[in-house]
C-alpha cells in the first residue's frame, strides 16, 4: 500500500512538472525573438517581484537601455519606449484596446471607473459625461479655485514654517504638497476644499490609505492570476472593503459616497462644480461615487508627485534656482505677473514654462505600464511579429529620459533645453513630455487642471519664499508602486525679498 501511495504521488509530481514545462514553452514561443529578463519569458514572477519591490521606476529607466526599444517583461507582455509606436498605440483612431491589466488598478474593487473601462464604446460614452466638468467649461472658474488654495498654502507657510536665525521650523514638503493638491481637487470637485491646508493635516488619512493600498494595486495590475483571485466575487465577499470600515480603502469609499449622496439626494440643479456637471450629463449616483475615488487619487497624488520632484530638482540645481528667481523678479517688475500669477501670464513666460515642463519630464508621474492589446492581425515591429492579444506596455519613465528626444544630458535637470532651440522644436519636445498624460482616446481628462496648477504653484512659491534643503545628504526618498510614495524633503523656508509691482511703486513714490 505504501509503495502504491508513493508511486501514485510520484506520477502526479511528474505530471505537474511536465505540465509546467510544456505550458512554459507554449508561453515562451510566440515572443521568443523579443529580448528581456530570463524569468520574464516564462512567468509573471518577474513582474510580481518588481511590483512588490517598490523599484519600478529604477527598473523602467534601465530596461530599454539594456535590451533595446522592445523588451519582454512577461509571457505575453512587452514594454517599449519607442515614441512612434507609443503614438500609434494611443492615437485617436487606434485599434489597440486596453488590456485586462487595467482591471487590476481598481481603487473601488467592486466597480470600474473610466480609467479601467476597456470597451472603447463604453469608455467613450462615459468620457462624454465627464469631459465638460474636467475641462472647466461648465464649472465655476477653476483658476480662481486653484488661486484660493495657492493663497491658503502661502498663508500656512507664513504662519507656521518661516525660519529665522536660531529658530528652525522644518517644512515637510512631501506632506504639504499633498495637502495642497487634495484641497485643490476637492474644491473643484465638491465646491469646498477638505480643509487639509487650514488644519495642516491629511484629515481623511488619504495618503496613509494610498500608501498601504498601492503595493496591492501594483501587484494585481501586473499579475493576471492574482488579479483574477483578488477581484473574484468569492474573495471580495470574504475580504473586500466596506464603506463602514474605519480605515483603508473602505473608509475612502465611504467618504466619497457620503459626499455624493448629499449632492444627489439634495437639490443639485445649478451646481457649478464637477459633480454638478457630471449629474447634468447623466452620470448616475453610483457612477459618480466610483469616479470620485479615482478622481482624488489621479487628481491629487500625481500632481503632488510632480511638485515634490520639481522642488527637489530646482533646489539641487543652483543655476536654475537663481535664473528662476530672476525671471520671477523681472515678470513682477515689468507688470507681467498678477498676484497670484494667471495661467495666461505664465504661458507667456518662456523660462517659467521651461521649468514647468522640465519638472514634468525629469520624473514620470506614474510607473503604470498602461498595457494595450495588439488587435486582430498582429503587429510587425522591427521585423518582429507581435501576435494579436500581445500586451504592449508604455515606458514613459524611459521615454522622458530619451537622449534621442531630449539630448545627451536627458538625465540632467536643465530647463534651458526648451529655450535654446527654435520655437517649433521646443513645441515638439513639450508635446513629447505631455505624453505622460496619455494621448487620443485614452488621454487624461485632468490634464488642463494639472498644467494650470503647475503653471502657478512654482512661480508663487518662489515669489514669496526662499527655500533650502535642510537634509541635503538624503533629500527625498521614494518607492514606486505605479505611483510614487515620496518621503523626506525637509525644507528651511525664509521670506523672499521679491515684492509685487504695487509695493515697488509705493517705494518709488
Amino acid at each position: 500500500m505504501l509503495l502504491e501511495y508513493f508511486a501514485i504521488n510520484y506520477w502526479w509530481a511528474v505530471a505537474v512538472i511536465f505540465w509546467y514545462i510544456v505550458s512554459s514553452i507554449i508561453s515562451w514561443y510566440p515572443l521568443r525573438h523579443v529580448p528581456g529578463p530570463f524569468l520574464a519569458k516564462f512567468s509573471h514572477l518577474w513582474l510580481a517581484r518588481l511590483a512588490l519591490s517598490g523599484k519600478q521606476y529604477e527598473a523602467h529607466l534601465k530596461l530599454n537601455k539594456e535590451y533595446g526599444p522592445l523588451v519582454r517583461v512577461g509571457p505575453n507582455e512587452v514594454f517599449t519606449d519607442d515614441l512612434e509606436l507609443l503614438r500609434k498605440i494611443n492615437s485617436t483612431k487606434s485599434l489597440y484596446p486596453k488590456s485586462a491589466s487595467y482591471s487590476g488598478s481598481r481603487l473601488n474593487p467592486w466597480h470600474e471607473s473610466l480609467f479601467m473601462m476597456r470597451d472603447p464604446i463604453t469608455h467613450d460614452k462615459m468620457k462624454a459625461k465627464l469631459i465638460y466638468g474636467y475641462s472647466g467649461k461648465e464649472t465655476m472658474g477653476p483658476e480662481a479655485a486653484i488661486d484660493e488654495q495657492i493663497m491658503n498654502l502661502i498663508h500656512l507657510i507664513q504662519d507656521k514654517y518661516i525660519s529665522i536665525p536660531g529658530d528652525f521650523r522644518p517644512l515637510q514638503w512631501c506632506k504639504t504638497a499633498g495637502l495642497f493638491t487634495l484641497d485643490v481637487i476637492s474644491r473643484l470637485a465638491l465646491g469646498r476644499e477638505f480643509g487639509c491646508l487650514s488644519s495642516d493635516e491629511d484629515i481623511h488619512c488619504f495618503f496613509d490609505t494610498l500608501k498601504d493600498y498601492l503595493p496591492i494595486v501594483s501587484l494585481t495590475t501586473d499579475v493576471p492570476w492574482l488579479r483574477n483571485i483578488f477581484f473574484s466575487s468569492f474573495f471580495l465577499s470574504l475580504f473586500g472593503p466596506s464603506i463602514k470600515d474605519k480605515r483603508g480603502i473602505g473608509k475612502m469609499m465611504g467618504l466619497a459616497n457620503r459626499v455624493v449622496d448629499e449632492f444627489y439626494d439634495g437639490d443639485g440643479d445649478g451646481d457649478e462644480t464637477w459633480k454638478g456637471s457630471f449629474k447634468k450629463h447623466g452620470l448616475t449616483k453610483d457612477e459618480c461615487e466610483i469616479e470620485s475615488i479615482f478622481m482624488f487619487v489621479a487628481g491629487s497624488d500625481t500632481t503632488a508627485s510632480v511638485i515634490r520632484a520639481g522642488m527637489l530638482h530646482i533646489l539641487a540645481t543652483p543655476h536654475v534656482y537663481c535664473r528662476f528667481k530672476q525671471e520671477i523678479e523681472k515678470a513682477i517688475r515689468e507688470g507681467y505677473a498678477s498676484n497670484p500669477i494667471s495661467n495666461a501670464e505664465s504661458l507667456c513666460q518662456p523660462y517659467i514654462q521651461a521649468v514647468v515642463y522640465e519638472c514634468l519630464r525629469i520624473r514620470s508621474v506614474s510607473t503604470n505600464m498602461s498595457f494595450k492589446e495588439v488587435p486582430t492581425g498582429g503587429e510587425i515591429y522591427n521585423k518582429i511579429l507581435l501576435p494579436a492579444g500581445t500586451s504592449i506596455g508604455m515606458n514613459f519613465s524611459g521615454l522622458l529620459r530619451s537622449e534621442a528626444l531630449f539630448g545627451k544630458d536627458a538625465h540632467i535637470f536643465r530647463p534651458e533645453r526648451f529655450t535654446e532651440v527654435d520655437d517649433e522644436t521646443s513645441a515638439v519636445m513639450k508635446r513629447d513630455v505631455e505624453l505622460t498624460f496619455g494621448l487620443g482616446r485614452w488621454s487624461c481628462l485632468g490634464k488642463p487642471i494639472a498644467l494650470m496648477e503647475l503653471n502657478k504653484i512654482f512661480f508663487e512659491l518662489f515669489r514669496h519664499f526662499d527655500f533650502q534643503l535642510a537634509e541635503p545628504q538624503r533629500a527625498m526618498e521614494f518607492d514606486s508602486y505605479m505611483l510614487f510614495r515620496d518621503r523626506g524633503l525637509i525644507l528651511r523656508v525664509t521670506e523672499s525679498g521679491l515684492k509685487d509691482i504695487k509695493s515697488l511703486k509705493d517705494e518709488m513714490y
